[in-house]
């Protein structure tokens, strides 16, 4: 009986034996890994040769030293068979010896594994380097560029984060229709990432983007897509108009939102509100929507207060019409509209007042701009100006709008 006691005991003590020195193992193993240098990385290795944490500080330090990193980065692949890290390691390894089979085999396998961005921006550079190299070095000839195209098509349709390296590659690749139509995927948020880029290093690949993105119709990007048509206007009037009207804007005709009845979106061929110091802007809804601007006395002795511009036909005749009231400012109180050649004085009146003055337009997109100048010889004015009607209408030729 007794020794069937033992026995049991014996039996009991045994898993416990086997977890105390399993334990042990492990702690010596860590113990050893996180002295982080060579040779105590290399025992760890040893103690524990199936831990892929262990296999990846020792195939780097292998890789600092020179060394054969191969069969440690392939036992961690084995080992991790959803893992990239080995893969893609494995592909660069190869790369460097030139062996550009093995190399597009090993990332290829990382993009297969792993459905996340860096195993295909590490195939998109692969295939970037071999179709930028010389014909003696590019071993997939035409195609590598088309597999980069692919490949980076894949990366930022699941990338996030900052884009802007991506964008930068696709650049030293190709033109701006290439990248449109080859990597930048129907994603709303890349486009949009993609377009501040344009912004920023290629404007004149911005309206193409600005119009698909424009599609997606989210308001989030309305500040962007407004961004994109001010620089537009610079220099491309047509492109302008056209992005303007994606957004979702009436095409402007002369003046826009001339009655004041939305708020000025500072932005497009919408109304821009001139900020300085002594001068102040309101909205006013009664008895009808207009803009009041306020000099306290203080403001510049030459000052823009409102501004639009304005898309007109070049060499055509118009007449610009307003309806504004005046109030504490005496005569003349050098508030004027300024489009063109024309400098059109709006004299004092407490009531509203209707005024007019002929042009003729000397390019598509003029500037219509409410100016202060201070008279010669007089104090900056002080007293406010309400502005609640602005139109511009063409003249026939006839002589008749």
């Amino acid at each position: 009986m007794m020794y069937l006691h033992r026995l049991v005991a014996l039996i009991c003590l045994a898993p416990l034996t086997i977890a105390a020195w399993f334990s042990i193992h492990l702690a010596s193993a860590d113990a050893q890994f996180l002295h982080h240098t060579p040779e105590s990385v290399a025992r760890a290795t040893a103690i524990e040769p199936h831990n892929t944490d262990y296999l990846a500080l020792r195939a780097l330090q292998l890789d600092y030293d020179g060394a054969d990193s191969t069969p440690l980065l392939e036992r961690a692949a084995q080992l991790s068979p959803l893992n990239s890290w080995p893969r893609i390691r494995l592909g660069l390894a190869a790369e460097i010896r030139g062996d550009f089979d093995s190399a597009e085999k090993w990332l290829l396998d990382g993009a297969r594994v792993d459905r996340q961005f860096e195993p295909r921006w590490a195939l998109a550079n692969f295939y970037f380097r071999r179709a930028t190299t010389g014909p003696s070095e590019n071993t997939f000839g035409n195609q590598s560029a088309e597999r980069f195209w692919n490949a980076m098509h894949e990366a930022l349709a699941i990338s996030y984060g900052d884009r802007r390296p991506a964008f930068e590659l696709c650049w030293r690749i190709g033109d701006a229709s290439s990248i449109l139509d080859r990597a930048i995927p129907e994603r709303r948020e890349v486009l949009a990432a993609y377009l501040q880029f344009a912004l920023d290093s290629h404007p004149d690949a911005a309206e193409p983007v600005a119009l698909k993105l424009a599609r997606f119709g989210d308001p989030s990007d309305r500040p962007l897509l407004l961004a994109a048509c001010d620089r537009l206007m610079q220099n491309d009037a047509a492109s302008a108009l056209r992005l303007w009207s994606a957004i979702g804007y009436a095409a402007p005709a002369g003046v826009f939102n001339g009655n004041f009845n939305t708020p000025p979106l500072n932005h497009g061929f919408d109304w821009r509100l001139i900020e300085s110091p002594g001068v102040v802007h309101t909205a006013l809804d009664q008895p009808r929507p207009a803009r009041r601007i306020a000099l306290d006395g203080r403001q510049p002795e030459s000052c823009a207060l409102l501004t639009q511009i304005v898309n007109l036909e070049p060499q055509a005749r118009y007449t610009l019409r307003w309806e504004a009231r005046t109030s504490g400012v005496s005569a003349p109180a050098g508030i004027e509209w300024r489009i063109a050649d024309l400098h059109a004085t709006i004299g004092p009146s407490d009531t509203p007042a209707a005024g007019s003055a002929a042009f003729v337009a000397t390019s598509q997109l003029e500037p219509l701009t409410l100016f202060y100048q201070r008279p010669a010889g007089q104090a900056r004015a002080e007293g406010a100006i309400e502005v609640s009607r602005v139109m511009i209408e063409k003249v026939s030729e006839n002589g008749r709008p």
